[in-house]
């Protein structure tokens, strides 16, 4: 039954423990400070008030029990004196009169049926405390009762109540005066933390503004070498790591445009063996072709000299493209495979661009040699356009076979571009020529402004025969 009871208890705290965390979590270290600092003050204001209230309810008690001590003792010594009380019943009335005007007792004559002869009037407070703070110092009222000697006793006895109101008046001024001295120490406190963590902490807001910056993109933020010495450190640590960054990014746009003229000159130079080597093999065998057409009037003349020149011009020629197509085709791919030599691809860029999340699901298998290289270039052109353009934090490629078709995909969250303004380039338009050559369909999309492009290509998955020759193909070429 108790655990049932307390179970409900258990989960309530928790949600509340759980709420409280999940506001507390995001709060700048700044109000974290402020309000651990400020519940401590209100902490020593609450044990301040306790101390000072213990303290002034056992200084009231002391007090009163002072009062009727020397209440007693004065009226004692006043009823010892038998010889001098002409009129006993005068006497004690002058005696309860003597005590008008007394801030802590009131003494009263009460007949032998306790009815009140006569009573002192107490002297009233001139500035008395709060009603509310008068309840909560009283405590039990102190009195005493004496019973007079002879002949006095036959008029009965003598009580004596304190009135605390002149002390508790007293100790309000005390309580009020210590209240507000701690209470004004601790908003003081709370003023000079509220500056001080403000003063202290304020460089951690420009490395928090300079570290958004860097997040987009840009290494020029700096930031001043402020506040205390171990942020002064973090600033100077963090400029540093700016400049280092800036620096390897500007090199990284270095490499990249040499990069490009290395493409740009091995192009010139596949240029020139096309121009220097092929051309004058192919006027070669044009020339011999054309000699034997006109030695074929002339019967006798022996063609095999001419027609072995021919083969041989065939042989260097094939010799020297097959040396090209060496230079053009990766590597990876005829060795490795479309699925390793794509991951081999990813591994590049990510070294390149550690902050950006690359996610490649490829079929292990390859779809023979055309439909790999197609796919193979497709993704090399998607991913370098992607990320030399599109500034994205996720890259997504997706290789797989559905049916009679062989469907890419490859995807960013990238900055995009506008659908109207898109003009391909010659890569893209290269893709999509290779890709039109197989059969296949080929799109590219943003789905909106500012949501990343989408890259979509579907080749028909070749039959059996046209895989194989294509394999007999790249075979004869090889050889």
């Amino acid at each position: 039954m108790a655990a049932a009871v307390l179970s409900p208890m258990c989960s309530s705290v928790s949600a509340d423990a759980t709420a409280f965390m999940n506001l507390w979590v995001p709060a700048s270290l700044r109000l974290r400070l402020i309000v651990l600092i400020g519940l401590v003050l209100v902490l020593i204001l609450a044990l301040g008030s306790v101390l000072v209230y213990w303290h002034a309810v056992h200084e009231v008690e002391v007090e009163m029990h002072a009062a009727i001590a020397v209440g007693e003792h004065t009226i004692n010594n006043a009823v010892d004196d038998v010889e001098e009380a002409a009129t006993p019943l005068r006497h004690l009335e002058l005696l309860v009169a003597d005590f008008d005007g007394d801030r802590h007792l009131q003494v009263s004559l009460l007949g032998r049926d306790d009815r009140i002869l006569y009573k002192s009037t107490p002297l009233a407070p001139t500035d008395p405390a709060p009603e509310a703070f008068y309840r909560l110092l009283a405590g039990r009222p102190v009195a005493a009762r004496i019973q007079l000697p002879s002949p006095f006793d036959q008029y009965g006895t003598m009580l004596l109540r304190c009135d605390p109101r002149n002390e508790i008046s007293e100790v309000w001024g005390d309580v009020t005066l210590t209240l507000a001295i701690l209470g004004s120490f601790c908003a003081l406190n709370a003023v000079l933390v509220f500056w001080v963590t403000g003063h202290a902490l304020r460089p951690l807001d420009a490395v928090s503004a300079a570290f958004n910056g860097i997040g987009a993109g840009n290494y020029g933020y700096r930031v001043r070498e402020q506040g205390p010495r171990e942020l002064a450190q973090l600033c100077r640590g963090f400029n540093q790591m700016t400049g280092q960054l800036a620096e390897i990014d500007d090199r990284r746009h270095r490499l990249e445009h040499q990069l490009a003229a290395v493409q740009e000159e091995e192009r010139l130079d596949l240029a020139r063996d096309l121009h220097d080597e092929i051309g004058p093999l192919l006027f070669a065998v044009s020339v011999d072709l054309s000699v034997i057409q006109q030695d074929q009037a002339v019967r006798g003349t022996p063609l095999a000299p001419r027609i072995e020149s021919i083969r041989d011009s065939i042989t260097r020629i094939h010799k020297d493209v097959k040396a090209i197509l060496g230079r053009l085709r990766p590597a990876t791919l005829v060795d490795l495979g479309l699925a390793q030599a794509a991951e081999n691809l990813v591994i590049f860029w990510q070294t390149r661009y550690p902050r950006i999340t690359f996610d490649l699901r490829a079929d292990t298998e390859g779809f023979g040699t055309q439909i790999d290289d197609a796919i193979y270039h497709l993704i090399q052109e998607s991913l370098s356009n992607a990320l030399r353009h599109g500034q994205p934090t996720r890259v997504e490629i997706r290789v797989t076979r559905e049916d009679d078709e062989v469907l890419t995909e490859i995807s960013d969250n990238g900055i995009g571009f506008k659908p109207n303004g898109h003009v391909p380039g010659y890569g893209l338009i290269g893709m999509q020529e290779r890709v039109k050559s197989l059969g296949g369909a080929f799109s590219i999309k943003s789905p909106s402004a500012g949501t990343g492009v989408v890259v979509s290509v579907r080749i028909p998955f070749p039959v059996a025969t046209k895989a194989e020759s294509g394999a007999r193909l790249q075979e004869a070429m090889r050889q």
